[in-house]
């Protein structure tokens, strides 16, 4: 059921706030300067498909499916583009913060927690993958 929770919110959110990647790449920015920085080339059309990773990640539900995606990107990231672990939990804040702020009254404790876990899930398996 928390799957269902986490999807039912993105869905939510896309319906109350439409396009949510300026807010979701506004709130990591101002949580995260120093991704600003690496980002400074990027352009809409590439935080939308950045996003869109993101957000397949956060719907996945067996994250050894995306095994060698998963591997690649994170030591992609870091070797490429100078990216640190340290940068990972503001994204995911941004997006999460940025979905329950347009679920408003819907952001119920049950969708809170199914939030936490997936996004502890999805962080754990990325530090597990950059070590």
């Amino acid at each position: 059921m928390q799957d269902d929770y986490v999807t039912h919110a993105l869905e939510r959110a896309g319906e109350v706030k439409g396009d949510i990647v300026p807010e979701v790449f506004q709130r990591y920015h101002s949580a995260c300067p120093e991704a600003e920085a690496l980002m400074s080339h990027m352009d809409t059309y590439m935080k939308g498909r950045m996003l869109e990773e993101v957000l397949r990640l956060v719907l996945s539900e067996d994250y050894e499916e995306d095994d060698a995606y998963l591997n690649y990107e994170v030591r992609n990231h870091r070797l490429a583009y100078g990216v640190q672990n340290r940068m990972y939990p503001p994204l995911l804040g941004a997006l999460q913060d940025t979905v329950r702020d347009a679920l408003g009254d819907e952001w119920t404790t049950a969708v809170a927690s199914a939030w936490e876990r997936r996004m502890q899930s999805l962080l754990d398996e990325i530090e597990r993958r950059a070590a």
